[in-house]
């Protein structure tokens, strides 16, 4: 008959008592035959909550001391991280989400204005007049294509309803740019992997891309405060000024942390890392985001 200790805490259960999984005998603490902790979970609701607790002000404790060198250190934490010091810093893919589910949630605090949607077709009269008429600050223009090779009679009639209701499209579309950095992350770390070949291998180099993610969403959430404080123009076109240099600079320097060598080839390699990032996110996230508000919308 199974027995089951009932103890005020987790606890190892003792010798000679059988497996809660499988009532096999217990000689340690995993059972032999299954590999489940020998552990009694009928703990009362106090023990849960305050391992509840304790759980958070852990993460809470580690946040912090993964926010301040991802911000003002770039390319310790990863560092720190590669080289097996992992326990006193929030993981690379926590990190990330926790860095853009900020980011992207304060779009569902704060209101934000968006400007003019047209959708037009690529190449078109339509398109011609749309942008002769306004500042290209002004608006968000989607261009369609005409036809598609593939499932061409749906294409028309959502492209048609695009058109007819320019702002739901784009709602539709803007829902899939979270995702579309989130699966960028693995092409950057090739893109790393082009540069640094011989410094790592290919997870270290998405450990890096994860982290150095996180450390842009940060600094874009600041971005974004900064713009709804209220303050002065000139001060906030100054903080603004002061985080762009800053995002421009963290990279070659989290690059000759992390990987070594001389500050001319890291520059190098910083603006070669930059152009290819901004050209096939830009691309990636365009056809991929298009392609599923189409899909979807």
């Amino acid at each position: 008959m199974r027995r089951v200790s009932r103890v005020s805490d987790e606890t190892d259960v003792t010798t000679g008592t059988q497996c809660a999984n499988c009532a096999a005998p217990l000689t340690g603490p995993f059972c032999a035959q299954c590999g489940q902790a020998a552990r009694d979970f009928h703990r009362p609701f106090s023990t849960l909550l305050s391992e509840g607790v304790g759980e958070i002000l852990s993460l809470d404790t580690r946040l912090i001391r993964t926010v301040r060198p991802l911000l003002f250190r770039p390319g310790q934490v990863t560092k720190e991280y590669l080289a097996g010091h992992r326990v006193a810093h929030v993981s690379p893919l926590r990190a990330y989400l926790v860095a853009a589910l900020v980011f992207f949630g304060l779009f569902n605090v704060f209101t934000v204005t968006a400007p003019p949607v047209y959708v037009f077709i690529a190449g078109s009269a339509e398109e011609a007049r749309v942008k002769a008429q306004e500042a290209p600050g002004t608006r968000v223009t989607i261009g369609l294509p005409e036809h598609v090779w593939f499932g061409d009679q749906k294409f028309q009639e959502v492209s048609e309803r695009a058109r007819a209701n320019p702002e739901a499209f784009a709602r539709t579309s803007y829902r899939y740019i979270q995702t579309a950095f989130f699966l960028f992350v693995p092409i950057s770390a090739l893109i790393l992997e082009l540069f640094y070949r011989k410094q790592g291998y290919y997870v270290d180099h998405l450990v890096f891309a994860l982290y150095q993610h996180a450390f842009l969403f940060l600094n874009f959430t600041l971005w974004f405060l900064l713009g709804r404080l209220g303050l002065p123009g000139l001060a906030t076109l100054s903080l603004h000024g002061v985080i762009a240099l800053w995002l421009l600079a963290a990279l070659p320097i989290a690059l000759r942390r992390v990987h070594g060598g001389s500050w001319r080839a890291t520059i190098l390699k910083s603006i070669g890392l930059f152009l290819l990032y901004s050209v096939g996110l830009f691309f990636f996230g365009m056809v991929f985001v298009l392609y599923m508000a189409v899909v979807t919308f």
